[in-house]
């Protein structure tokens, strides 16, 4: 391939990759990948300049935006940074602010490169008046409404500040783990690393899905901080934290490069144990007075550079496909790697998820194949790479029966299940599941105890855990259950059975039912008796859960089998402990149910649900001919159309501030 053919192709490519990555939230390649072809095609437009494209990648940064969300110039364009991956790399920058700026001693800030989604907002008289994404630096696009859902990100500041300040919206990787897991019961596809689910969200146009999400925002950078009196990066951070907003408050002061090494040697490690994805760290020259003076390339600062991280991402060969049942008989594939490092381990499996999956991104037995740590935890293959298959390749088949007790398998939505009841691996998961430490937390019986008690016939569903107690003689004669371990072993069971009851409704493992929807459900309910006995119509009304979560729980209490085992299992004698809030059981609002809709000068939104549930009332999301009340701030949606016709009360924050005094004495 000659040169021009060169460029055109790694034009074509990398404007694919840039559309994926910041259109569809998809990363096709390593973001080292990227910046390698992308440092190609800067080398190849200087040593061959007439073969440059108009639209080359080098002169953009990101891509053209094409979502419904409207487009907007920025006022000040939206740059990104020079990456390197090498402290020599460091070095040469040092030497070439050095050399423009004419100064011999320069200060350094490095702060850590958070791995989210770029924002830019605005603010007049201290209040935010729009925010827009990065987009392809020159436009990008509104997202105002959903920014103001991210309850990090004030709207009104401390000062009369009039002026951008720009950041970085992430999701906390412990709200990844979660929503993933929410994902994962719905039978929906996970979120491949944080910084997607962050973006994927940012992009919705339901602002309450936003708001459910729990986003998080740091700020890291004043737009003309010179226009402040201020001189120093280090004292716009301080200033960006005294208008409200929320920084890492993460930053070193440097002066040489072997000052800087130390700081990329000790943030490489350290990042791990923050709660925020990153990619790296960015070294910014600390005199703002400079930063004209040394002025932008067409797509970088001349007064910063980005420090990128060893890859979290590598490639590998997929060598074959084996099958995992779970605790609900869903069949998962997972792909057997060749050995390749990691984030500091070793990986040879990793998760392909499902076969929806599998089919979309055209992954096959012998593909070379990018593979990613969500959020360091979890091992996933991200894609194949189509461009190196070399004719061995081969379709993965679908399995026909389980791979733990050949039963035939079932299509069930996108999935594949087994659902034979007493299949060996199902009945594991479940007890593995049962007896976790986000469940009922019994030491002691971790999944390899769990799979010999199953093997030598001593348990086969939950409740018969509690009967071990009674067979503890035969326990000692089992390879590995010495008396201390089996007397601790039952001895946590026992202990178990005092629980509170959102940690037993979620060991149940029922269907889309993780940790908050059980509180939620004891929230509202208050007792086991009631929860199984809810309707689907007085589930979908509370908030947080939805039409599919409500028709499972009551499909799983509706089930004979499971109704057996449930009077089986609560014959043991579990006591139940509830953090139900306490509740205003005699006054106006208790028992009604409440819709909120628009935003509200006096209280944020949780401390609104918070209240209503104090005085009594029930929060639900959607208004129906049963809701009481529909209470309206400012900027209300269909909601208050639909109470009207309804005839349902409409109370607005006054009505509902003058109704809280006159039960002052009671609350």
């Amino acid at each position: 391939m000659n040169a021009k053919e060169r460029i055109v192709s790694l034009t074509k490519a990398l404007k694919e990759y840039s559309h994926q990555y910041y259109n569809e939230n998809k990363s096709l390649i390593t973001d080292s990948e990227f910046d390698f072809k992308m440092k190609e095609l800067e080398q190849l437009e200087r040593e061959f300049p007439e073969f440059k494209q108009s639209d080359s990648p080098t002169q953009k940064v990101g891509a053209p935006t094409q979502s419904k969300f409207l487009k907007v110039q920025h006022k000040y364009p939206m740059k990104s940074l020079s990456n390197t991956y090498s402290i020599l790399e460091v070095g040469e920058f040092i030497s070439r602010v050095e050399k423009l700026s004419g100064k011999s001693v320069l200060e350094y800030i490095v702060e850590l490169k958070l791995d989210g989604l770029s924002i830019a907002l605005h603010y007049e008289n201290g209040h935010l008046i729009q925010a827009l994404t990065r987009g392809d630096g020159e436009i990008g696009e509104d997202v105002t409404q959903n920014i103001k859902m991210i309850s990090s990100i004030p709207l009104t500041l401390s000062e009369n500040f009039t002026g951008e300040v720009r950041g970085e919206i992430v999701m906390p990787i412990s709200q990844f783990v979660r929503l993933n897991s929410e994902r994962h019961y719905k039978d929906e596809e996970p979120f491949a690393n944080p910084r997607n689910a962050a973006s994927g969200t940012l992009r919705q146009l339901d602002s309450q899905i936003v708001k459910e999400r729990n986003l998080d925002a740091y700020i890291y950078f004043l737009q003309s901080p010179e226009s402040y009196g201020i001189s120093l990066h280090s004292e716009t951070i301080e200033y960006i934290e005294r208008l409200g907003f929320k920084t890492t408050g993460i930053f070193t002061k440097c002066t040489t490069l072997s000052n800087l090494e130390e700081s990329i040697k000790k943030w490489e490690k350290g990042s791990e144990t923050l709660d925020y994805e990153t990619d790296g760290l960015v070294i910014k020259l600390n005199d703002c007075r400079l930063y004209t003076e040394l002025g932008m390339t067409a797509k970088s600062p001349r007064w910063a550079i980005a420090y990128k991280f060893p890859a979290k991402r590598a490639t590998t060969q997929l060598l074959d496909v084996t099958f995992q049942v779970g605790r609900t008989g869903v069949i998962t594939p997972v792909a057997e790697l060749e050995a390749v490092l990691l984030s500091g381990s070793t990986v040879r499996r990793a998760s392909l998820h499902n076969f929806s999956e599998i089919e979309r991104k055209d992954i096959r037995i012998f593909d070379r194949v990018v593979v990613e740590k969500a959020a360091e935890i979890i091992p996933q293959v991200v894609s194949s790479i189509v461009e190196e298959r070399t004719g061995i390749e081969s379709i993965i088949e679908r399995p026909k029966v389980c791979p733990s007790c050949g039963s035939i398998l079932f299509d069930v939505g996108i999935a594949i299940v087994c659902k034979n009841r007493t299949c060996f691996e199902r009945v594991k998961q479940q007890l593995s599941y049962f007896v976790s430490r986000q469940a009922l937390n019994i030491e002691g019986l971790g999944e390899k105890n769990i799979e010999s008690l199953l093997q030598k016939g001593f348990i086969s569903t939950l409740s018969s855990l509690y009967d071990l107690k009674d067979r503890w003689r035969e326990l000692l004669e089992l390879e590995g259950f010495g008396e201390k371990k089996v007397v601790t072993m039952i001895e946590n069971i026992e202990k178990s059975k005092t629980i509170s009851l959102s940690k037993f409704i979620y060991a149940l493992g029922i269907p889309f039912v993780g940790a908050v929807t059980a509180e939620i459900l004891v929230d509202s309910f208050h007792t086991f008796e009631a929860i199984r006995g809810a309707s689907e119509e007085a589930l979908c009304d509370i908030y947080g859960i939805g039409v599919q979560t409500g028709k499972a729980i009551v499909e799983y209490f509706s089930d004979r089998v499971i109704q057996e085992e449930l009077e089986e299992l609560l014959s043991k004698g579990f006591e139940f402990s509830s953090a139900v809030h306490e509740v205003i059981e005699d006054g106006y609002f208790s028992g009604k149910k409440v819709v909120i809709t628009g935003t509200f000068e006096s209280y944020k939104r949780d401390e609104l649900k918070e209240l209503l549930k104090k005085i009594g009332a029930q929060n639900i999301t959607s208004i129906s001919k049963n809701t009481d009340i529909l209470l309206v701030g400012k900027d209300v949606g269909s909601k208050l159309e639909k109470a009207e016709n309804y005839g349902i009360m409409i109370m607005t924050e006054n009505e509902f501030k003058l109704k809280l005094m006159e039960m002052r004495d009671s609350i």
